[in-house]
């Protein structure tokens, strides 16, 4: 009973804590641009879409949103192209549009255009150093066409901020998946959700096999994502897939907190309360979701519902105690679901989205796996024991993770 008053006490104390951080998780970038490259001899026209949710990491922590001509500024330098005979000179388009052309506005998304001139045809190197430095995980997805060639799907990342176009006559292939997967991966540690994520994982995993069926359940996430994706019959609303990622952690962290409960034991007067106080949030939580869509209150009632039951009965029936990581495989479908959503703008085939979609995939599970499993290795390590960590690690943390996932969920759902 102790240590459930300790869990109490953390959620109480989040409240402030997580208050006073609400701008900076409200307005998380969604770590991707977008770049369309024409080649033509020695032009080359680029076409850059940054949403303005990732343009306002131009900006100071508490600085304004940056404007048309400040974002137009950065492309311009962060975008070049070069060649062993010299830099290429971006071309004054004329009609007053200078050398970086502003295009018709998007809503969510600012484009600009730029026509470049290169010294010669051989050796073109094309470069993108923009919101690189601000965002480590950024991604610049981009669509390259040689001449009348196919067009190649590739990626500007921090680690290949510039691509090589092969020798007249080659072509220019799709990018590695592994590349891909390296983002991912790098994605997943370096996000507050995902790091939450790995946590309730860590403390649902009380044995070695555990890491096993959480790799299975979360492939399974992955594998339903990319089926969707592909099948093109869904159209994602990443307004309404983050907040629910946050009330999937919360499940995560009730799945632990009621483990551990079981384990210390609750009398009847307190699971009473338990339960009428989950219900009151559950439906607290569907209502300001109906407010703000009935579409949101409607998916918010169905994750909880599945996530809800999934701990129930994983806590009912010992066999399947893999249900427990229900939440975590529903989390990775709806990030899988993100990841295609991000190349949408883009218009790709299913031929070429495929291995890109399976390189993500397979990114962010063994980032996951590895991360629970040096967690519990160092815990090994540290001669904790096991049934000591299981109590009142799962209690002080599910009840952190509670609190994180249902603010993200509020805070998501009206950023």
């Amino acid at each position: 009973m102790r240590r459930m008053a300790l869990a109490i006490l953390v959620l109480l104390l989040m409240g402030p804590s997580l208050a006073f951080g609400a701008d900076a998780v409200a307005t998380a970038s969604p770590h991707v641009s977008y770049s369309i490259w024409g080649v033509d001899g020695a032009t080359v026209r680029v076409r850059v879409m940054i949403p303005t949710s990732a343009a306002r990491n131009l900006a100071g922590a508490n600085a304004p949103p940056p404007g048309l001509a400040t974002v137009a500024s950065a492309v311009s330098k962060g975008m070049t192209v070069t060649t062993p005979a010299g830099d290429c000179e971006a071309v004054d388009q004329g009609e007053g549009v200078g050398q970086i052309y502003t295009l018709a506005l998007t809503p969510g998304l600012d484009r600009f255009e730029i026509l470049f001139t290169c010294p010669q045809a051989q050796g073109l190197v094309l470069k993108d150093s923009l919101l690189f430095d601000r965002d480590p995980g950024h991604i610049d997805y981009a669509q390259i066409r040689v001449g009348a060639g196919v067009p190649a799907l590739q990626a500007f990342t921090r680690d290949r901020q510039a691509i090589a176009l092969p020798a007249s006559g080659a072509t220019l292939r799709d990018a590695d998946p592994i590349a891909f997967a390296r983002a991912a991966a790098i994605r997943l540690v370096g996000g507050l959700i995902a790091l939450a994520l790995i946590l309730g994982s860590v403390l649902l995993s009380r044995r070695w096999l555990d890491l096993a069926w959480l790799a299975a359940t979360v492939s399974l996430g992955y594998l339903a994502s990319l089926a969707v994706s592909l099948s093109g019959l869904v159209t994602l609303d990443q307004s309404l897939t983050e907040p629910l990622t946050g009330l999937l952690i919360a499940i995560l962290g009730l799945g632990a907190l009621q483990a551990a409960s079981g384990a210390t034991g609750f009398n009847k007067p307190w699971r009473r309360v338990a339960w009428v106080g989950l219900g009151l949030v559950l439906a607290g939580l569907i209502a300001v979701a109906t407010i703000k869509a009935p579409a949101a209150g409607l998916a918010t009632g169905g994750v909880a519902a599945f996530g809800l039951g999934a701990v129930w009965a994983a806590r009912a029936e010992p066999k399947l105690g893999a249900l427990a990581f229900a939440p975590a495989a529903a989390f990775a479908f709806l990030k899988g679901l993100m990841s295609a959503s991000d190349l949408s703008p883009l218009h790709a085939h299913a031929r070429q989205l495929a291995p890109i979609l399976v390189g993500q995939d397979l990114g962010g599970l063994a980032a996951l796996v590895a991360c629970a499993a040096l967690a519990m290795g160092l815990i090994w390590l540290a001669g904790l024991r096991l049934r000591a960590w299981r109590d009142t690690g799962s209690e002080l943390g599910g009840a952190a993770l509670i609190g994180l996932g249902l603010f993200w969920f509020v805070s998501r759902l009206y950023s």
